[in-house]
């Protein structure tokens, strides 16, 4: 079943954690684990048509290959409501050898082309100039200037600097540079920012309607060689401090107003990015995340835990309201971060969160290249030379009478729409059939949580299938308002079947990716103690579809559908996702972004780690566990957890190589060894958003840490024989307050058998 689930992904973009459905919601309770599907829209390409879907007249449904059809009297039966439908006229011809797009079994994802909007994107770029050194502020500036070159020509930009100030340049004014001062300490209504900035609708004698004289926002093509003067002549904020006793002044949240204020009165429902640059906190004005005094330090989780961060309320309500405007005008807000210190991506988190932006986070604008590369990544294009960005989206999903949403995580917004297949149950952002994104790309996913409510008496008959149809409405970059179509069906398990026999339709990398999301929503919007809500639910599951005798503790078996959950959960819940020690609250923030926002197989890279080993008995690198027995002298390792890649040397290797054994006649094959997970580290980092921190590592270097903290603190490794290492055979000491897996497993099991339900 996991080549059905990776297949369906790669045909639709849906995995669902379960594959057969319940036909009762009493049977449905029992699951545990809710029915739930992570849908990534943008998936794979599609080719669109040019037509208007056919709609089922009493329930909305689209036709699709799910659907019967009558040749001989042209009609078509609605899978859900089992509604006749009449085909147009322009469908006179179809029959059985001469099926429309959407009938063909494997058009389960159509694409439909639809009005046309001659609009070109706009990318708006709000940098920071109060860096406190000067190569941080070159290397930032020439990261700008190149992406000049992979910007479409036709997009429209403009520039806005800050720092004690906020600096909105003319674009249109060529012979000196000149710009509009905002005070970074003001906090300014929208309609008086715009008023400063000479933006009142004025109304002209060929155009009756109110027009906005426009001078900071203009096509490229007109206005590069100017814009290239201005990145080339940015300087750092003149405004003084107290060298060793403040920090710079840096009024983000000014800046990101004036910024929204712009588009909201130039390009208002308009497809747009606001671009934050920022090289540290907001210390002035509205949206201040620490002071000036360095005696102040910036907020921790400790301090957040004892409510102690006095500005994180004040500023996280701010920036919230910030993106709630952009998000009622279908603009984009992404933040790329270099800072040696906290930014204020924790307080700042729901412009992109709501928007469907980026965030991209780093400790240098010099050290590494990862904002230089986010910037580009950006800006790339398809095989047509098209942005890979859409603007201004939505999502809706229909369902079969018996299945009801409970709700969706993810970067998205309720879009208020009500209809009969929204439940009481509650999980995410509920209450609603359709949200809207501001932007998506081909890695944006959604999780949406279902639930089954079907009367336990009701019989569902054997031939009917489950349907889910998600239909993604967005803007493409050319203009064209594009609707993407995706139907699903699955079978019903009748009740008569013994619930084990859903396992076969269970997915449990799917469940523990939707579980991930589940959990740390929670915990970040009414404070759930996340540990214990896992470990609640995971025994209450095991519990259910596990074989033992009550008390006994070596008579629990797991089934082979559910074996790996398990050990999914025990990462989960000692991950950086969950855990807060040792990172930072930024940290905190960023990691979580990509959670809500990443498909299966990068959610479960980033709950546990892809470990490789490099040895000389093998030309190809073999999976290793996640534990301290594949640390050994003689090879090389490389994890991955999606937001660090490193390379990892065992102590032989590292010694060989610093005698520089690798650079001598006859040792070919060691250079080979050195050079093969670098390659394939490089290969991560070059295809991969955002790019992760590249770390190179020996054993028992301060460096090593990165590996170690995601380790096993045990000594027995997996049962897989796929798996690379030995158990004890690496002396490595790993101090840790995490119980070992077989412990934590030992435990589950002693819970799992005294459940009491």
């Amino acid at each position: 079943m996991n080549d059905f689930f990776h297949e369906q992904e790669a045909k639709d973009g849906v995995r669902l954690s379960w594959n057969l459905w319940p036909s009762s919601r009493v049977d449905y309770k029992k699951l545990v684990v809710p029915l739930g599907a992570l849908y990534t829209p943008l998936k794979r390409t599609v080719a669109a048509i040019n037509s208007t879907p056919l709609t089922c007249l009493k329930c909305s449904l689209y036709l699709n290959p799910y659907c019967r059809v009558d040749f001989n009297r042209k009609t078509w039966v609605c899978p859900i409501c089992n509604s006749h439908n009449a085909f147009p006229q322009n469908y006179s011809g179809i029959s059985q050898q001469q099926l429309p797009h959407e009938l063909y079994p494997d058009n389960t994802t159509l694409e439909y082309l639809g009005t046309h909007v001659p609009v070109n994107p706009v990318f708006l770029f709000v940098v920071d100039t109060a860096i406190n050194h000067q190569d941080e502020l070159d290397n930032l500036k020439q990261s700008l200037i190149e992406i000049i070159d992979v910007i479409p020509s036709d997009a429209i930009i403009g520039l806005i600097t800050f720092g004690a100030n906020v600096q909105v340049y003319d674009l249109s004014y060529q012979l000196c540079r000149r710009c509009i001062v905002f005070s970074g300490e003001a906090d300014l209504a929208p309609q008086t920012i715009q008023t400063l900035l000479g933006l009142q609708p004025v109304r002209t004698g060929t155009n009756p309607l109110p027009q906005v004289k426009n001078k900071y926002l203009l096509p490229l093509s007109e206005i590069q060689s100017n814009y290239f003067s201005l990145i080339q002549e940015l300087q750092q904020d003149p405004f003084p401090n107290k060298k060793g006793e403040e920090r710079r002044s840096c009024a983000t949240g000014v800046a990101i107003s004036v910024a929204l204020a712009m588009l909201e009165s130039i390009y208002p429902k308009t497809p747009a990015r606001v671009i934050v640059i920022s090289a540290g906190p907001c210390t002035v004005g509205p949206g201040m995340v620490v002071s000036r005094a360095l005696s102040e330090p910036i907020r921790s989780h400790h301090h957040l835990k004892k409510e102690e961060a006095k500005h994180v309320v004040t500023a996280t309500a701010y920036y919230t309201k910030l993106a709630a405007r952009a998000s009622a005008q279908g603009h984009i807000v992404d933040l790329f971060s270099a800072s040696l210190d906290q930014t204020g991506i924790l307080e700042m988190n729901s412009l992109p969160s709501n928007t469907g932006g980026l965030i991209a986070f780093t400790e240098s604008f010099k050290i590494n290249e990862i904002i230089k590369s986010s910037l580009k990544k950006l800006f790339e294009k398809d095989q047509d030379g098209h942005l890979q960005m859409r603007f201004q989206a939505t999502i809706e999903l229909i369902t079969s009478k018996e299945i009801k949403i409970s709700g969706a995580i993810g970067h998205l917004q309720s879009a208020e729409k009500k209809s009969g297949n929204i439940g009481e149950t509650v999980i995410g952002i509920g209450g609603t059939s359709q949200w809207k994104m501001s932007g998506l790309d081909s890695n944006s996913s959604y999780a949406f949580y279902l639930e089954v409510v079907n009367a336990h008496g009701t019989i569902i008959p054997a031939d009917q299938y489950g349907i889910i149809q998600f239909r993604t409405s967005y803007q493409h970059p050319t203009g064209y308002r594009i609707q993407r179509v995706t139907t699903i069906a699955r079978q019903w398990v009748p009740p008569s079947s013994p619930l084990n026999s859903l396992l076969a339709g269970f997915d449990q990398e799917t469940a523990t990716a939707l579980m991930a999301r589940y959990a740390v929503f929670k915990a970040i919007s009414d404070e759930t103690a996340p540990v214990r809500w896992i470990d609640r639910y995971l025994i209450h599951f095991i519990h259910q579809f596990s074989t033992f005798q009550k008390d006994v503790l070596n008579s629990c078996q797991l089934p082979a559908q559910i074996s790996l959950y398990p050990e999914f959960m025990f990462h989960l819940r000692r991950g950086n996702l969950i855990q807060l020690f040792g990172c930072s609250p930024d940290e905190t923030a960023y990691f979580r972004h990509y959670l809500f926002r990443e498909n299966v197989d990068n959610i479960l890279r980033m709950i546990q780690p892809s470990l490789d080993a490099y040895t000389f008995d093998s030309n190809e690198p073999v999976p290793a566990p996640l534990s301290k027995s594949s640390i050994l002298p003689n090879q090389i390792l490389l994890l991955d957890t999606f937001f660090h890649v490193v390379v990892f040397s065992g102590d032989t290797i590292a010694k060989w190589r610093n005698t520089g054994y690798h650079k001598e006649e006859g040792y070919e094959s060691f250079a080979a060894l050195l050079e093969a997970p670098l390659l394939d580290a490089e290969n991560i980092l070059k295809n991969r958003f955002p790019m992760p921190i590249k770390v190179i590592c020996d054993q028992n270097s301060s460096q090593a840490r990165f590996l170690l903290a995601v380790l096993d603190p045990g000594s027995n490794p997996s049962s897989n024989p796929q798996f690379a290492g030995a158990p004890d055979a690496s002396g490595q000491e790993i101090y840790s307050d995490d119980v070992p897996l077989n412990v934590f497993l030992e435990h589950l099991k002693r819970k799992v058998v005294t459940f009491e339900g």
